[in-house]
């Protein structure tokens, strides 16, 4: 083991305290609106585990691992050189991964046999890593130990996890997601008095949710955009090329063209809200396969940067994944930064988003595409519904063995005549459609959309 390298990367092995002078927590220190993930709380540090901790970049998880050797160190007084903390974008194999930890351990296990806590952040980057892992698990020597691995690519890092069956531990749930903010947890994070009384007590702040609907739209759920807007009143142009750089640079790592990238996504924001098929996203975009359009799509999901929908049949109650399928954008700041690249405006990024926010015609499909990311964390399944040719649901969530049924209508007047046909194919289920202002609670239940997205917390 390189002790420098290590004792760089660990300053807290020399003093407990010198953790409290880390980057990550004294940029946290000075945010106004700081956001905590739950995680930091709920840890527990008495039992063995293998977790994961999945996420886009940009969103915190460096500094939920900071934040929880922190709680370590000064508040569960682990022995100071029992909390390993390693960034794996310098490990290139599994082979070099599992000698830095031997060589920690070997160091590490004559002098203690207390619990250990090894953090290893965006372990994607480590070819074939759960190979390490399951090494060290199998021969024993990650018995008493907690071990929180944490990476970008949802698939990678799930599916390596998975090789792990019988070696994961006691502390369930083995996997956690660390996502944008929804609009919920925005608005309790700045305003969370606007919550505390039941929805319909709460209608008379429809303006004031309206207006931080619009804040949310400009920054998204990322802690470090919503801060910077909040203290500056603007999003610098140095942000967004920072996240354009993560995205472009992953999509790099995998071998993707980034021209085919930005000709797919402009093709997407054309399409934004409406069924689409890959043939017809290859032959707009000018990539002469649908299968590379495909690819691009499923990859774009692993980074956490889109949500697909497949069809499902309202009257046969069944999905068809071989159909035209939606595409919605995972965060509205994910969406800004993309949306402003492929129009040419890179470098007024936040005018031009301010601007294409503001504009009414806009906000009926901003206000869908949020619907469909925060619906999705709430549901087993998310899909878009179809009776006959012209008939249209726009959210169909499964969970529990039951369909709960959404459509969004942001219009200045709704009628609940509108959907006298989807009682005959829906029965007794529930619709819910978000509309702009109107309100009514029944079988039909009509909310402001606004209201609703503010006062839903997703699972």
């Amino acid at each position: 083991m390189n002790s420098n390298i290590i004792q760089e990367h660990n300053p807290w092995w020399r003093r407990p305290e010198f953790i409290l002078e880390d980057n990550f927590l004294a940029e946290l220190e000075r945010q106004k609106y700081p956001f905590y993930h739950s995680l930091y709380h709920s840890l527990p540090v008495n039992k063995d585990g293998i977790l994961t901790l999945r996420g886009p970049r940009r969103i915190g998880k460096t500094t939920l691992l900071k934040l929880l050797i922190k709680r370590l160190l000064l508040e569960e007084k682990v022995e100071k050189e029992n909390a390993l903390f390693f960034p794996c974008d310098t490990i290139s194999d599994y082979k070099d991964l599992e000698n830095l930890l031997t060589s920690y351990l070997n160091y590490v296990r004559p002098k203690s046999q207390k619990r250990l806590f090894i953090f290893l952040d965006e372990i994607s980057f480590v070819k074939e890593w759960q190979r390490a892992i399951k090494l060290l698990a199998d021969s024993g020597k990650l018995k008493n130990s907690l071990v929180l691995i944490t990476g970008s690519n949802v698939l990678d890092l799930k599916y390596s996890a998975e090789r792990l069956p019988g070696r994961r531990g006691e502390i369930f749930p083995w996997d956690i997601t660390f996502l944008p903010l929804t609009f919920h947890e925005f608005i309790t994070l700045l305003k969370p008095e606007f919550l505390t009384d039941p929805l319909p007590a709460s209608l008379a702040l429809l303006p004031h949710f309206q207006k931080l609907f619009t804040d949310y739209l400009i920054c998204g759920g990322f802690p470090v955009t919503i801060n910077e807007y909040f203290a500056k009143g603007y999003i610098s142009t140095q942000t967004y090329e920072i996240f354009l750089a993560w995205i472009e640079g992953d999509l790099h790592r995998v071998g993707k063209s980034e021209n085919f990238t930005y000709q797919i996504m402009k093709r997407l924001f054309v399409h934004l809200t409406s069924a689409i098929s890959f043939y017809k996203l290859s032959r707009e975009s000018g990539i002469a396969s649908h299968t590379t359009v495909e690819e691009y799509l499923e990859i774009f999901e692993k980074m956490f940067i889109i949500c697909r929908l497949p069809f499902f049949s309202l009257e046969q109650k069944q999905v068809f994944f071989r159909k035209n399928s939606k595409v919605y954008f995972a965060d509205p700041f994910i969406f800004n930064c993309l949306k402003a690249r492929t129009e040419g405006f890179s470098q007024n990024a936040f005018a031009y988003t301010r601007d294409f926010i503001n504009r009414a015609d806009n906000r009926p499909s901003l206000v869908e595409n949020t619907a469909c990311s925060h619906l999705q964390r709430n549901f087993s399944s998310l899909y878009f519904g179809r009776a006959g040719n012209d008939k249209e649901i726009d959210f169909v969530g499964f969970k529990e063995s039951k369909y709960s049924y959404f459509e969004i209508k942001y219009q200045e007047k709704v009628k609940a005549e509108e959907f006298s046909w989807a009682k005959k194919i829906l029965g007794h289920s529930r619709l819910t459609v978000l509309c702009r202002k109107d309100y009514l609670k029944g079988e039909l239940s009509l909310i402001p959309a606004e209201m609703f997205l503010g006062y839903f917390r997703t699972i």
